[in-house]
């Protein structure tokens, strides 16, 4: 059986292998450009709670991290959705 940090470093690079194959395909990059970040957000939750170890640490510090994250999200958002 697989310990914890090999299930999550599989789901990591499922979850990236899905982000690039929606990138390549021949949709509309709007259509795309929601899945995309939200894979994004999703991988980003998980490197903040589990390999940076912030998954209990109080509130403000996690909130930190994961609001830089939402912020950098939508401003890539805002760029590909406004271009």
């Amino acid at each position: 059986m697989m310990n914890t940090a090999t299930f999550q470093w599989l789901t990591l690079l499922a979850m990236t292998a899905v982000a690039v194959g929606l990138s390549q395909t021949a949709l509309g990059s709007n259509a795309i450009l929601l899945p995309v970040l939200l894979t994004t957000l999703i991988k980003g939750r998980i490197v903040i709670d589990r390999v940076m170890a912030l998954q209990g640490v109080i509130a403000p510090w996690r909130w930190v991290v994961l609001g830089w994250l939402v912020v950098v999200l939508g401003l890539i958002g805002y760029t590909f959705h406004a271009a």
